[in-house]
C-alpha cells in the first residue's frame, strides 16, 4: 500500500517486455480478449457458448463495453493528465472497431448458415477466439487476426530449433577411447 512506484512499475521485474496496462503492445494483445469477456459475461445474452451471434441483435448495447474500457483506460493512472483523454479515445475507437468486426464475422457465418462460438465449446459452429499462433488462422480472411486471444499476456514469438548436446556428444581434450 505505501510503495506506489513499486506497484506501478510491478511488470518490469516480471517479463523481459512489459504488459503495462494500455501500452500499444498490451492492446494488442489483450484488448480483443478483454473486450469479449467484457461482454459475455457483462450482458446475458451474450454468455452462453454460441451466444457469439448475438451480437447481431445486441450489437449496440455492446457500446457500453466500449466506453467502460475507455474510462479505465482513462483512470489508471499510468499516462500524464495532459494524455489522459487521448488515451481513453484510442481505447473507446479500438473496442467499437472490434465490435464491428466481430458484427461482420457474426454475418458473414449467419449468412452461410454457420453458428458462431466464442471458442470450441460446442460442435458445427465457427470459434471467434483464436491463439496467436493458431494455424487456422492462415486460412481466415484477415478481420479474423483481429480475434487472436491468449490466456496470458506473455510473449508469443514463433517455434525455435533447440538443439541440445549431451555429454557423449562432447570430446574432452585428452579422452582416449
Amino acid at each position: 500500500e505505501r510503495f506506489i512506484h513499486y506497484h506501478e512499475t510491478f511488470y518490469r521485474g516480471v517479463e523481459a517486455t512489459s504488459v503495462t496496462p494500455f501500452s500499444p503492445r498490451a492492446l494488442d494483445r489483450g484488448l480483443a480478449g478483454t473486450l469479449i469477456a467484457l461482454a459475455r459475461h457483462g450482458h446475458p445474452p451474450m454468455s452462453p457458448p454460441l451466444g457469439a451471434k448475438a451480437i447481431l441483435q445486441e450489437r449496440t448495447l455492446l457500446s457500453k463495453a466500449s466506453f467502460s474500457l475507455a474510462d479505465r483506460a482513462r483512470e489508471h493512472g499510468g499516462v500524464p493528465e495532459s494524455e489522459a483523454e487521448a488515451l481513453r479515445e484510442k481505447v473507446r475507437v479500438r473496442c467499437e472497431d472490434l465490435l464491428d468486426e466481430w458484427s461482420q464475422i457474426a454475418e458473414d457465418y449467419h449468412n452461410q448458415g454457420i453458428g458462431l462460438q466464442y471458442q470450441v465449446e460446442v460442435e458445427k459452429a465457427q470459434r471467434l477466439l483464436y491463439e496467436f499462433l493458431n494455424p487456422e488462422l492462415s486460412s481466415k480472411p484477415p478481420r479474423h487476426l483481429t480475434f487472436r486471444a491468449n490466456r496470458s499476456m506473455r510473449d508469443v514469438e514463433a517455434n525455435v530449433n533447440l538443439w541440445l548436446r549431451t555429454l557423449d556428444d562432447i570430446e574432452v581434450e585428452g579422452d582416449e577411447e
